[in-house]
């Protein structure tokens, strides 16, 4: 069963063309592949266009249960653009396109971050600065144990403006001022103490068993509950305690009282799978 928004268009639910990202579709789920290994898959320009792009037509894709995020060539993400950092030192860019610059890329990880469908980072070789930006978007983050970790802003002299609000989100301002302060590299186990890591798998024949295990557990929850979980997850911090009563009991409700909610019931009563657990 699909619960797709009455105002989307078939031309605005179709993932666009993204040259610098691989978008691999089927089974109700996402594979997004960043495509330039032999660059460090970085965040340039375009590719932090391409990704809000995709971002922008997930919102309106329910059938889309869950988004993998992935680097080709067994490394994740080099961080940012690396050529856009040098033209900035030599003079070569205005203080307004770099603060153009740092506000898209800012935007991009609290749009990943806000998706409504589950995101898994799948994490091998490198995360770094705004690669560990990415990671700290996702909901699960499963890395190798052969991956590191690196939030190296301020050992080269810049600050990781871009990437702070998701990195305190997920870690906590105490464990996201020590490594946004003193940079440094994590291994897969010491990301994981951190909380940046959630499961640590052997090799890569592990890391795809464990990306299977977790598609099944998603197709076992509801899509819009999924949803709404995550909105209420990202609201209710900044929310007085009153305030966050008041949201959660309109969430409820609201949920509740849906198509999907309706069928969560009538089938945990009539002892049946629901409709969103069987083939797309």
């Amino acid at each position: 069963m699909v619960y797709a928004p009455r105002d989307s268009t078939r031309a605005s639910r179709t993932l666009p063309a993204t040259p610098t990202l691989d978008l691999e579709e089927g089974d109700g789920w996402l594979a997004i592949w960043l495509n330039a290994p032999e660059e460090g898959n970085p965040l340039t320009a375009q590719r932090v266009a391409d990704l809000a792009r995709v971002c922008e037509t997930l919102a309106l894709r329910p059938d889309i249960r869950g988004v993998s995020f992935r680097g080709r060539g067994g490394l994740f993400c080099a961080g940012g653009d690396l050529s856009m950092l040098r033209a900035a030192a030599n003079g070569d860019v205005e203080r307004e396109a770099l603060i153009r610059a740092s506000r898209t890329t800012g935007a991009l990880m609290r749009r990943v971050a806000t998706l409504p469908q589950l995101t898994i980072m799948a994490v091998e070789g490198e995360a770094v600065a705004g690669g560990c930006g990415l990671v700290a978007a996702g909901d699960i983050v499963v890395a190798r144990r052969d991956a590191s970790f690196a939030f190296s802003e301020t050992q080269i002299g810049v600050v990781p403006a871009q990437i702070a609000p998701v990195v305190m989100s997920r870690l906590g301002s105490r464990v996201a001022r020590r490594l946004l302060l003193l940079g440094g590299r994590l291994s897969a186990d010491e990301a994981a103490q951190a909380g940046l890591a959630d499961v640590i798998v052997a090799d890569g024949p592990a890391l795809e068993a464990e990306l299977d295990s977790l598609r099944a557990q998603a197709r076992l929850c509801a899509p819009g509950a999924v949803s709404a979980t995550k909105r209420l997850l990202m609201d209710l911090p900044g929310l007085f305690p009153d305030e966050q009563l008041d949201m959660a009991a309109q969430v409820f409700a609201d949920q509740l009282d849906s198509a999907e909610g309706r069928e969560g019931l009538e089938s945990f009563f009539g002892r049946r799978p629901p409709d969103w657990t069987q083939g797309d």
